[in-house]
């Protein structure tokens, strides 16, 4: 379980911000309430106008409260309870070493801490109530609800710290910038250097927001920017140029899905104009082979880290997988199949019920269909009981959303060619080529809403259809086809009407004397009979479920 660490130090220092006031609002009680299910701290005041900090720490469990211009006059305080998980509150004035330098400067200006000691933080909240119809009428109200009900974990803050983290509430009225920040840097144990530029007043109001968020709300609505080196904050103007090596910071994202180059693409649009992005490897790193960039290496102002790490874990995402299986199958047309298969001829009546579903895209004449899988189930059924069909090749693959997947199935014929005109003897040499014979096809599938599924096809398709010359040399045709369907997910897409002719040459011959030298061209007949073939592709995408 991770732990989350809560900062609030709210340690305020005598003159750290200033406020004109008349008199300052006096502490007038605090006590302990034990209500229905919850328990509660009250401290009520004599004024409305109350300026705090709070600060909550997790070692110790503690939760302090400072005020500024808050007087307390029974001195220091501490009570035990039996509120659990609080064991002790107290009051008391802090001492700090720019108490007696502010108070000869600027006068006196009253500075109170409240605190909080648990066994364990629990999740609390803190309500101001000012001006209220009944006594007392000004008071301040930190509650929790009882040990039953409180939560275990409150979770991470931020997943990456510059500083220590810390949820800081905050309310002030025109109080002086330059004192915000000495309070804030005073109370988390930072050192501090500000430009002469830094001047300004501000008003806010902020409840449970890291120390981080705080200070970027904060100097940026006045113009300035701020970064950490070796626990010294310095504040400069957020216009200035960069000038020191601790306002750029360098981190390292590791990536669990995607390629780093797809990543950095996107993160080239929201870089300042001092980042930029390296793309790694974590196999080169152990002395291994990179097969991917895993890692990426990024430098930027620390400001914009937050939005570089939300960019980078919306994109590196889990992504679906999709499962094309693909059958390749070729099937001799009949005689009055000139213009391609008559699936209603060849379907007897129990079948015909499942080709009345198919969709054409294509017109009159059904080059793209889809299928659903009764009516594949159907016309595989019709193709199985033909003679005349051959299953060429039936691959499949696996690929993720939006990635293409490319298929290729094929042989290779060694034809004899001749090399020269021929030697002085009249002898021609002649050597064996390599003559590929392929059927390819590249899908490139996205899945989109409802589960249905477009994909963009390249196919194409190569066919001995002959033989020709004295060394039967293969005549081999093309056919590719490009196109765009979409189809739900589980159906299939039938590619027809790539259709070829082929030369069939039967030779009938008489028992052994077909087969002798010179004389068998007596005893043997040779018959040419051309057909048509039609190849028919089925596609059939299905998402793969995690």
């Amino acid at each position: 379980m991770k732990q989350r660490i809560h900062i609030l130090s709210l340690f305020l220092t005598l003159g750290m911000v200033r406020f004109i006031t008349a008199a300052p609002t006096e502490l007038l009680d605090i006590y302990t309430v034990d209500e229905a299910g919850v328990y509660s701290v009250i401290l009520e005041f004599s004024d409305s106008d109350i300026a705090y900090v709070t600060t909550e720490k997790f070692v110790p469990p503690t939760l302090k409260i400072a005020f500024v211009n808050v007087r307390w006059t029974r001195g220091d305080f501490q009570r035990k309870t039996g509120v659990n998980p609080l064991y002790q509150y107290s009051v008391r004035k802090p001492v700090n070493r720019h108490a007696i330098e502010d108070e000869n400067k600027r006068g006196r200006t009253y500075t109170l801490e409240v605190r909080l000691d648990f066994n364990k933080v629990p999740d609390y909240k803190i309500e101001l109530k000012t001006e209220l119809p009944q006594v007392p009428s000004n008071i301040m109200v930190i509650s929790w609800p009882k040990m039953k009900d409180i939560k275990s974990d409150r979770g991470p803050i931020v997943p990456y710290k510059r500083i220590e983290p810390a949820l800081v509430s905050i309310n002030f009225k025109n109080a002086d910038l330059v004192d915000v920040i000495r309070l804030l840097s005073e109370q988390h144990g930072l050192n501090l250097i500000l430009g002469e530029e830094v001047t300004g007043s501000i008003t806010l109001k902020l409840k449970e927001v890291p120390l981080e968020k705080a200070l970027d709300l904060i100097l940026k609505a006045n113009g300035f920017t701020w970064f950490i080196d070796d626990n010294i904050l310095l504040v400069k103007t957020a216009a200035g140029e960069i000038t020191h090596s601790a306002e750029l910071e360098t981190r390292i994202f590791q990536l669990y899905f995607l390629d780093a180059g797809m990543i950095i693409t996107a993160l080239t649009e929201i870089f300042t104009s001092q980042g930029k992005a390296v793309p790694l490897s974590s196999a080169s790193a152990i002395g291994g082979e990179a097969a991917g960039m895993d890692l990426i290496m990024v430098t930027d102002v620390p400001t914009n880290f937050e939005l570089i790490e939300r960019i980078i874990r919306t994109l590196d995402q889990e992504n679906a997988q999709i499962n094309i299986s693909i059958k390749f199958i070729e099937t001799t047309l009949k005689q009055d199949e000139a213009m391609g298969i008559n699936w209603s001829m060849r379907a007897d009546t129990s079948l015909s019920f499942g080709l009345g579903e198919l969709i054409s895209h294509s017109g009159d004449k059904v080059n793209l269909a889809t299928l659903t899988p009764m009516t594949f189930a159907a016309m595989l059924q019709i193709l199985s009981e033909d003679a005349g069909t051959t299953l060429l090749q039936e691959p499949q693959i696996t690929t993720f959303n939006n990635s293409p997947a490319t298929i290729t199935v094929g042989t290779t014929i060694p034809v004899l060619v001749p090399q020269a005109e021929g030697s002085m003897f009249g002898a021609v040499p002649y050597t064996y080529q390599d003559q590929n014979v392929n059927v390819s096809l590249t899908v490139l599938p996205r899945i989109n809403e409802n589960e249905l599924i477009s994909m963009s096809i390249q196919a194409a398709v190569q066919a001995i259809t002959g033989y020709v010359g004295a060394e039967q040399r293969p005549i081999v045709s093309n056919r590719t086809t490009n196109t765009n369907v979409m189809v739900r997910n589980g159906e299939t897409l039938l590619i027809g009407g790539l259709i070829f002719d082929q030369d069939d040459l039967t030779v009938g011959k008489l028992p052994f004397f077909g087969d002798l030298p010179f004389f068998r061209k007596f005893f043997r007949t040779n018959s040419k009979k051309k057909s048509q073939n039609e190849l028919l592709i089925f596609i059939t995408p299905t998402i793969v479920s995690s």
